[in-house]
């Protein structure tokens, strides 16, 4: 590893990466709050990864998942809600790798459900999501989470996606198994790839281009001081680099 002058680091380009999923292309884009480009970079790249760790948030959202999908079945009579279970077994995970697009060389990543047309077909994704902070969703969809899903629409070539979020309180993340999905505490916000994202090609084209420019390089993107000290910390005992001031 290379420490170059302007804020980047070199590597040696891995000969597997990682791909570009649903959260980790709103994040290449700029768009995602909670992450930045060096992060994901240092994913794909496997140059670092922070540990993951189940929180109260994902634990709930694990849980309450399957209530939302129940949820859709029952209140919006749709039967013909697929699985990952559904496809590729109770294992799909292991069995998948975690990635639904073998076949794409930079995409992949997995969807939360699908719904299929009568000829088999899927026709929508509907992305599942549970949070705190209904002030988020009091506009828009946060777009970080809108790209995510349009993104399994764009490589599955459904122009239909439908978000589905629950508004959890306190006593939710402390018992989710007790949260039942609700119209009071649940909604669905859908899009057409077509209105919302008409120019969503050059958004591909746009994460292509930081792939060759940074995963296949070997040279990161431009990393932040504050933004990406948990990592650079890191990074820099492991190689014993010492901050330049």
């Amino acid at each position: 590893m290379e420490w170059l002058k302007d804020n980047r680091i070199k590597i040696v380009p891995p000969k597997k990466p990682k791909k570009i999923t649903g959260t980790r292309f709103a994040t290449i884009l700029g768009l995602n709050p909670w992450s930045t480009p060096f992060e994901t970079w240092c994913e794909i790249t496997k140059t670092y990864q922070k540990p993951f760790e189940d929180t109260i948030y994902t634990i709930a959202g694990k849980t309450i998942e399957p209530k939302q999908i129940d949820y859709m079945r029952k209140a919006y009579f749709m039967t013909n809600i697929v699985t990952p279970t559904d496809i590729y077994g109770a294992d799909y995970f292991k069995r998948t790798y975690g990635d639904f697009f073998k076949d794409e060389p930079v995409f992949g990543g997995m969807w939360d459900a699908l719904l299929y047309d009568n000829e088999g077909k899927p026709s929508t994704v509907l992305e599942f999501k549970t949070t705190k902070r209904a002030e988020d969703w009091s506009d828009d969809i946060p777009e970080y989470y809108a790209l995510q899903a349009a993104l399994y629409a764009h490589l599955l070539g459904v122009d239909s996606v439908i978000m589905v979020v629950s508004f959890l309180e306190e006593k939710d993340y402390k018992d989710p198994n007790k949260f039942v999905p609700k119209t009071s505490n649940t909604i669905t916000v859908p899009f057409k790839m077509s209105e919302r994202y008409p120019d969503f090609k050059k958004l591909i084209k746009k994460a292509e281009k930081w792939w060759k420019d940074h995963v296949e390089s070997g040279i990161s993107p431009i990393f932040d001081e504050k933004q990406d000290a948990e990592i650079l910390k890191v990074l820099r005992q492991t190689l014993l680099i010492p901050k330049r001031i």
